[in-house]
């Protein structure tokens, strides 16, 4: 009886630590951002509207104050070259064409590098 209370007592210990042990930090548990990645999306950004860029290579984040609906377009140019001030390597903006296998059949903006990979993206702060 009295090995079965100590193994009963020893798993609550372990489970009770292993679950502090692995609880993120206060603030990264939090909601996240709306990604941009079509095209309707920028059209309704206005005049103060606040978007960031993240590059996940880096970990750098770049704010950008929509001043008109000009400015909001130009972001998702098809073809737009965009340089990251911290890894200080070049992206491209690209649009992928609807997928031929039920996917989605509007189009998605990526951001890629040179082999085609995703590595940045657009998101709306409120």
């Amino acid at each position: 009886m009295k090995t079965t209370r100590s193994l009963v007592t020893a798993c609550i210990a372990i489970f009770a630590l292993s679950s502090v042990a692995f609880a993120l930090p206060p603030g990264k548990t939090g909601a996240q951002l709306p990604t941009l990645t079509k095209k309707s999306q920028f059209e309704e950004l206005k005049g103060g509207d606040k978007v960031v860029l993240v590059c996940k290579m880096s970990d750098t984040v770049l704010v950008f104050y929509i001043k008109d609906a000009k400015q909001a377009m130009a972001l998702c140019k098809e073809g737009r070259m965009i340089s990251c001030p911290d890894c200080k390597k070049k992206y491209k903006v690209t649009w992928t064409a609807p997928g031929k296998s039920g996917g989605p059949l509007t189009t998605k903006l990526i951001i890629v590098n040179e082999k085609g990979e995703p590595c940045m993206f657009y998101a709306k702060l409120s």
